[in-house]
């Protein structure tokens, strides 16, 4: 080969690299190559996205030297690219503070997404909160929901504080600490799919208000009161719909009323040995669960301190009941604190335990759909962002309501890859590892400097 036609081939390739660089620098494309699609919107905010039929206009406020402010630009611009129907503008809240004020915006990572003469108004700059602002245009709820008070409950109203995470580079980064023990997140959560919450207190008012579309009874501490079950009882016949969750060893008071619509709380606590959430055998982990609504597509999900729930013999006609799903074949129950530590020596009866029960139910020209989970604190704050816990809790709720078609949106998240071994395969693993290969070596060596010595 010549010289000529080395420097052809050089010079064709030179603007080949060229040409392709103009196409790629026209043409908005890119290629998500990681593992779980980090930087690609997620399948449920697609969902979102096919259901405009109309331009949907995201204004977004930030700092110039906020570090945060890169990705937010990116993930906007992939919503830009995802969809014909979404229009994006960026303002910095200092230099616009004109476009600031006539969106009443006081402070950065503000997003005002508007489509016609609606607005929501986002304060996260992540997907799950733009998709779900998004959503909430989309979706209009006048449903209402009340969680009743005065008994220990969970409480939706807990406590919020403002903290600052100091990084190192990097200016202070606002962070919301939630009380551990309460239900904030879920309280947000509801709204933000448009549904409006308030706490209901029995013992005042007497009756559940004609406007309620769900009763959610979040884990009493404390019995309900004879006139308060009757007041539930009432709104069960006209039609109600009810949400209870439990604690080990309590029922609140409310087994009898529960039993006339076939659920029977056992008043005990589920030990599961065979799948729990880290070294806590006393928080089960589900990754199983009957076909249903409530549970299509669920991760795993896990529950601290949950007791289990059956069902009458027989069951009325009149109601369809349903197991959701259980614990493994490695659980027992244990009937008091006190059994939990002699647990082991007590030879105890090891099967599955009904850990969540839904009944539908048809009398007197009403439906009802009641469902119970045996434990309340895995919707706390404290977990219910962990695995597939707000899914399990937000579903359960849409089902109850009739709201079926609602999406709940998951964080996009990366997740490391884990590689799960038997004691066996650790053992033999340190055996290899720290004993037999570094014992090799040493053998080695050894064999080596006695025959130099020899030599």
């Amino acid at each position: 080969m010549n010289k000529l036609s080395v420097f052809i081939i050089a010079i064709s390739l030179a603007l080949g690299f060229l040409f392709l660089n103009l196409i790629g620098d026209k043409l908005d494309f890119r290629i998500d190559t990681t593992r779980d699609s980090l930087y690609s919107l997620s399948s449920q905010s697609k969902q979102i996205l096919d259901r405009l039929d109309e331009e949907v206009h995201i204004i977004h406020f930030y700092l110039q030297n906020d570090p945060r402010y890169s990705p937010t630009l990116e993930l906007l611009r992939e919503y830009q690219r995802s969809s014909p129907n979404i229009s994006v503008e960026l303002y910095d809240i200092n230099s616009s503070p004109s476009v600031a004020d006539r969106y009443n915006v006081r402070f950065q990572g503000t997003t005002i997404i508007r489509k016609g003469d609606r607005i929501a108004e986002v304060y996260g700059s992540d997907e799950v909160s733009i998709s779900n602002g998004i959503y909430q245009l989309l979706h209009q709820s006048d449903k209402k929901i009340y969680f009743t008070g005065g008994h220990g409950e969970f409480d939706i109203f807990s406590r919020v504080s403002e903290d600052h995470l100091e990084l190192e580079g990097e200016e202070d980064r606002p962070i919301f600490l939630h009380q551990r023990q309460g239900m904030l997140k879920l309280k947000e959560t509801l709204e933000l799919m448009s549904f409006e919450v308030d706490k209901l207190f029995l013992q005042q008012e007497g009756r559940v208000p004609d406007d309620a579309d769900l009763l959610v009874i979040a884990s009493p501490l404390e019995p309900f009161l004879p006139m308060e079950l009757q007041a539930i009882r009432t709104y069960l016949e006209n039609g109600g719909n009810v949400l209870v969750t439990l604690r080990p060893f309590l029922d609140g008071g409310l087994s009898p009323l529960l039993n006339e619509y076939g659920i029977l709380p056992q008043n005990n606590m589920v030990i599961d040995f065979g799948n729990h959430f880290w070294n806590d055998a006393m928080a089960p982990a589900v990754g199983s669960y009957e076909e249903h609504p409530i549970t299509r597509d669920m991760p795993l999900t896990f529950f601290p301190g949950i007791q289990e729930i059956e069902f009458v013999d027989p069951v009325p006609d009149h109601i369809k009941p349903l197991i959701l799903f259980t614990s493994t074949e490695q659980s027992a129950a244990v009937n008091s604190q006190s059994e939990i530590e002699n647990l082991r020596n007590a030879n105890p009866v090891y099967r599955p335990h009904n850990l969540m029960a839904v009944v539908e139910v048809q009398q007197n020209q009403t439906e009802n759909r009641i469902a119970v989970i045996g434990s309340g604190g895995f919707a706390t704050n404290e977990y219910l962002n962990y695995l597939g816990n707000q899914r399990l809790m937000t579903n359960t709720i849409n089902w109850l309501m009739a709201e079926e078609v609602l999406l709940d949106l998951e964080p996009v998240t990366y997740e490391l890859p884990v590689i799960n071994l038997t004691n066996r395969q650790l053992r033999n693993t340190f055996i290899i590892s720290s004993l037999l290969i570094p014992g090799l070596f040493v053998i080695a060596g050894v064999f080596v400097w006695y025959r130099r010595r020899i030599e």
